[in-house]
C-alpha cells in the first residue's frame, strides 16, 4: 500500500496496541533465547518531527507581544512578518501557544543571544527563508504541538521528538523504547526509562543487572537511583567531575 496509508491508518490506534505488538516481537525474541536480561545499554536518537520549521509561530505572553519580546530581545524583520507556511490547522491548546517561561528564563534566552541579537538583521542570509530565531521559550508548533526544537553540533534546528532506546547486549535485541520531548535531556528520561524496562523484564522472568549508558545519563539523582534499585551502573560521569579525596596521590608499584 500507500505509505500514506499506512501512517494514516496507524494514527487510528491508541499506544496500548502498539505496545502489546511490541510485546509479543519481544516475547518470540526470548523464546529464541536472543535476549539474556543481564546488560541493557540505553542511548538516544532525534526523530523528525511530522512538522515544517516553517510553520513556527510565537508564543502570546499576557501583555502586548512586540512590547513584551523588546523586553527581553531584539526582534529580527523575520519574526515581525507572518509564518512562511501558516498552518490550516492550529492543533495547539491555548497552554501550547501562551509563553509560560519565567522572567529568568527569558532573560537568560537575552543574555545567549545578545551578541547575535546586534546585527541579525544585516548578517549574511538573514533574509533567507527560515533564519529567524527560534526557541521552544518562545515559539511553538501548531501543526505538530509535541514537537520541540532541539539542535545537535554542526547540525541545524529542526523540530524532534527524543528517542530513548534500550538494547539487550547479548544479540542486540530492542528491549525498550519510547518518544520524550526533544527539549529535555537524557538523564531527565533515565530513571522513567529503567522502571518501565525493569517491570518488561521482571515478566519476562529476566534479571536485569548492569545498565550501561553514556555520560549524558551520569547524575548524582541517577547514581542513587541505580544503585537503590539494585542495577550496577556503567555511565562515566561528565569530564569536568573530579572524584576522591584531594590529598590522595598515585604511587606507582616498584
Amino acid at each position: 500500500p500507500w505509505h500514506s496509508t499506512i501512517s494514516r491508518t496507524r494514527q487510528l490506534f491508541p499506544e496500548s496496541v502498539f505496545e502489546e505488538v511490541f510485546t509479543t516481537v519481544l516475547e518470540k525474541c526470548i523464546d529464541k533465547g536472543m535476549v539474556s536480561g543481564h546488560t541493557q545499554a540505553i542511548d538516544s536518537a532525534p526523530v523528525k518531527a511530522n512538522a515544517s520549521m516553517d510553520t513556527l509561530e510565537l508564543k502570546v505572553p499576557e501583555e502586548e507581544l512586540e512590547e513584551h519580546l523588546k523586553k527581553i530581545r531584539a526582534i529580527s524583520s523575520m519574526d515581525k512578518q507572518a509564518p512562511h507556511r501558516k498552518s490550516k490547522n492550529d492543533k495547539s491548546d491555548k497552554g501550547g501557544r501562551s509563553i509560560t517561561a519565567s522572567n529568568k528564563e527569558l532573560a537568560a534566552i537575552a543574555s545567549r543571544n545578545k551578541k547575535w541579537a546586534k546585527d541579525q538583521d544585516q548578517r549574511p542570509g538573514a533574509g533567507n527563508k527560515g533564519s529567524k530565531y527560534t526557541s521552544n521559550k518562545t515559539h511553538y508548533s501548531p501543526t505538530d504541538p509535541d514537537a520541540r526544537i532541539s539542535v545537535k553540533p554542526g547540525k541545524a534546528r529542526k523540530l524532534n521528538y527524543l528517542s530513548q532506546l534500550s538494547v539487550d547486549t547479548a544479540h542486540h535485541v530492542i528491549t525498550d523504547i519510547r518518544a520524550y520531548h526533544a527539549d529535555g535531556k537524557d538523564n531527565q528520561q533515565l530513571q522513567d526509562i529503567v522502571k518501565r524496562l525493569q517491570g518488561r523484564l521482571w515478566k519476562q522472568g529476566l534479571y536485569w543487572e548492569n545498565c550501561v549508558a553514556d555520560t549524558g545519563y551520569s547524575s548524582g539523582e541517577n547514581y542513587a537511583f541505580l544503585e537503590a534499585t539494585g542495577l550496577k551502573s556503567f555511565i562515566p560521569p561528565h569530564g569536568t567531575y573530579k572524584g576522591g579525596p584531594s590529598d590522595m596521590f598515585y604511587c606507582k608499584r616498584t
